[in-house]
């Protein structure tokens, strides 16, 4: 999936939780939230193919690890941002990875991992079409590629009109967020 509807899902899900008036979801939690939505393909700078970029932050145990690890800082630091934003890098990066394994074109997510290196997908994956650098992904003849699943275009186009209603009925209704 493409950065931008990484973003989309993450305010989708952020317009979501706000809208529940709870306690720890204020603006830097959406912020964290849609911060995170896309870190998992931080791997995508320093990987050499788009194939290839499916590293370990593109797989649950990370993050789960990740946000254990800062549970943990939490009790011991009792810093009182950390329980939210460990909530909103765990959840953003969730979000990535359900949306990544939803939207595979060239490699699935690793759910298993370590345990097992099996890739999972909800449609067929074309690894070969995956080695070319991260930056030609906008280009034919990925590009052409990417757009020949329609179910995919069609959730990805929706995924960020969602998201543009939600940030213009939210600008009109003289919301923050």
């Amino acid at each position: 999936m493409f950065l931008p509807s990484h973003i989309a899902s993450g305010y989708i899900l952020g317009h979501g939780l706000i809208g529940k008036e709870l306690p720890w979801t204020k603006v830097p939690f959406f912020m964290i939230l849609l911060a995170a939505s896309i870190l998992p393909d931080a791997d995508g700078l320093w990987s050499p193919t788009v194939a290839g970029h499916h590293s370990v932050l593109h797989t649950p145990i990370f993050w789960l690890a990740v946000f254990a690890a800062m549970l943990v800082w939490d009790k011991l630091s009792n810093i009182s941002w950390m329980k939210p934003a460990a909530l909103a890098i765990f959840l953003g990066a969730l979000l990535h990875l359900i949306t990544d394994w939803f939207t595979a074109r060239t490699v699935g997510i690793q759910w298993l991992y370590p345990f097992s290196g099996a890739n999972f997908d909800v449609y067929p994956v074309q690894p070969g079409k995956g080695q070319i650098p991260v930056w030609d992904m906008i280009r034919d003849p990925y590009f052409s590629f990417y757009l020949e699943n329609k179910v995919l275009l069609w959730f990805e186009l929706g995924l960020n009109g969602i998201a543009i209603a939600l940030f213009w009925m939210n600008r009109l209704g003289g919301k923050q967020i």
